[in-house]
């Protein structure tokens, strides 16, 4: 699953450079020279469990908003919001579905060039993640409703991404990240994939 969610990735980030003009393009005085700049930016994209959280929840979508803050040519600071949806797998025993919702922010370093468009950049979180599992029945006889339980847990992601332009009003954001949480006993990893468009303020 891995290498081929890996050759995805790299795949869609060539097809961004390649449609961003970078060999023809020249370095002109844009809105983001005058700095800083605030951004929001809502995405949306798709999540994929791995290690134990892969054993009960399938892949699902995710939502969210970035909030950008960029102090100069290479560096910003974001601060996000997301949730992701967590679906029991269905061939396993009735359970609760679950979610997660992530407040996270942290630096994000860009590789940047006045001849090239398209911006590849690498950013790092750290935050709170609230995992969520929803109120559901056993299917034992009497069935016994159990209720919905949240915890919240320190975690931490990191990940590469691209930004394309697409005018002085707005880009194109498109990142995957590796979360990582640390639970009580153990940990819940997964990754995502999201796009978004990035609107400066």
């Amino acid at each position: 699953m891995f290498k081929k969610l890996f050759t995805m990735i790299f795949a869609l980030l060539m097809f961004a450079l390649i449609n961003s003009n970078i060999t023809q393009a020249q370095p002109t005085k844009t809105v983001t020279d005058i700095y800083p700049v605030v951004s929001i930016a809502p995405i949306g994209g798709v999540q994929f469990p791995v290690s134990g959280l892969n054993d009960l929840y399938n892949a699902s979508w995710n939502a969210g908003l970035d909030i950008g803050l960029k102090i100069n040519r290479e560096t910003s600071f974001y601060i996000n919001g997301t949730y992701f949806n967590m679906p029991i797998k269905t061939e396993l025993p009735p359970g609760p579905n679950a979610s997660y919702i992530a407040i996270t922010a942290g630096p994000r370093y860009i590789f940047s060039s006045k001849s090239i468009k398209a911006q590849i950049f690498i950013e790092a979180g750290v935050g709170a993640y609230i995992f969520t599992m929803n109120e559901w029945t056993t299917s034992t006889d009497p069935a016994v409703t159990i209720p919905s339980e949240s915890k919240t847990s320190f975690g931490v992601n990191v990940g590469p991404g691209v930004i394309i332009p697409l005018g002085k009003a707005f880009d194109l954001l498109f990142k995957t990240k590796l979360h990582y949480t640390f639970q009580t006993g153990g940990s819940h990893t997964f990754v995502a994939i999201n796009m978004g468009l990035d609107f400066k303020l």
